[in-house]
């Protein structure tokens, strides 16, 4: 679950600050920079993806085993 949180945080993070400094800041434009956003979302979710594959935690040398239908009853799924 943590998994998606992290890959949803990484989409909309850019969009929620760009939100939050026009509301609270006159500074900034009020043009909406959907390219640029975007740009920084799609990094964002490039480096979320990375992370989540290099810090996996599955066992080595485990084997998943799919789950089969025998016997007219359906075996589950098992990682041995």
């Amino acid at each position: 679950m943590i998994r998606y949180i992290i890959i949803i945080t990484a989409i909309i993070l850019p969009f929620i600050i760009y939100y939050l400094l026009v509301r609270f800041t006159k500074k900034i434009n009020k043009k909406f920079p959907i390219i640029t956003l975007s740009s920084i979302s799609l990094l964002l979710l490039v480096i979320a993806l990375v992370y989540l594959r290099f810090t996996s935690v599955e066992p080595v040398g485990l084997k998943y085993i799919p789950p089969k239908f025998e016997n007219n009853k359906v075996v589950p799924s098992q990682v041995k």
